[in-house]
């Protein structure tokens, strides 16, 4: 049984479907608990990323498709359907399927850039849409991660982040109610939850310890807010932070980051920075 995708070999000079698909062709389980279809849609996006296609070029044609990999052309027009939908090709009427330009945002996990909304590019239009403002009266595994008492009220927030009118991540907040007890009805500065902590309540973000892990969204609200289907891949980036002069957390965050994001960061070997000479 194969759930995951082996590396496909290094390929030189053009490559088509026909040469990538007798080399692929093999992966493909019927038996796996992954659906065929999801196991194609895989293995064809690999061979966009592989081939280097370009915006514009011509993507083969599900017949094609269901040829080389020995499926059906339901399952075949089920792998392009989920292509068209994470926005890898798009479909034109009586022209084909073609490559759509698909934009990958590099995002540090470690940055001195806390909010992740300051990392995004100035050029790329990045909107805040506010999904739900709530108080809830108990939330004792919040609590205990903010380190306050079990009835301590929580103030809770989910944004949804979209960038150039697509969604791309999910954030959820938490916050001790009694500390921001306007929050609920103000707008953030920016869009920005840190910024907005610090003009207004004067409360100097200090650090933020971040984690990150992939997942298979299981979520059905985060997975239509994402625009993507339950079990799609997902970072699942959680968060601690921390204001000045203050042990316990301020804020509990979750994020839902989907496939268009990536974190990227460079490390150095120990005793050694940007500067330093070999």
């Amino acid at each position: 049984m194969r759930d995951a995708l082996p590396a496909v070999r290094a390929y030189s000079g053009d490559l088509t479907l026909e040469t990538y698909a007798a080399d692929t062709v093999g992966l493909l389980a019927a038996e796996s608990t992954v659906p065929l279809y999801h196991q194609l849609y895989r293995l064809l996006k690999r061979f966009i990323e592989q081939v280097g296609l370009s915006p514009g070029d011509r993507f083969p044609a599900e017949e094609s498709i269901a040829s080389l990999y020995g499926v059906s052309r339901p399952t075949a027009n089920r792998a392009v359907q989920e292509l068209i939908t994470r926005q890898w090709v798009e479909r034109e009427r009586g022209r084909g399927t073609f490559v759509k330009a698909h934009q990958i945002f590099g995002l540090e996990l470690l940055s001195g850039h806390l909010s992740l909304t300051e990392q995004f590019p100035p050029e790329a239009l990045l909107q805040t849409t506010f999904i739900a403002r709530q108080i809830l009266e108990r939330a004792p595994v919040i609590a205990s991660r903010l380190q306050l008492e079990e009835e301590t009220a929580i103030l809770y927030f989910r944004r949804l982040r979209s960038v150039d009118g697509q969604p791309v991540m999910i954030c959820d907040s938490y916050l001790p109610h009694d500390r921001f007890p306007d929050l609920a009805e103000e707008e953030f500065i920016g869009g920005s939850l840190y910024a907005t902590l610090e003009s207004r309540y004067g409360y100097v973000i200090e650090r933020s310890e971040r984690s990150l892990v992939a997942e298979e969204l299981v979520d059905q609200d985060v997975a239509e807010l994402l625009e993507v289907p339950p079990f799609s891949p997902v970072l699942y980036l959680t968060g601690l932070t921390f204001i000045e002069g203050e042990d316990a957390p301020i804020e509990y965050m979750v994020a839902s980051v989907r496939e268009c994001i990536s974190f990227a960061n460079t490390v150095y070997r120990k005793g050694k920075k940007s500067g330093d000479q070999r």
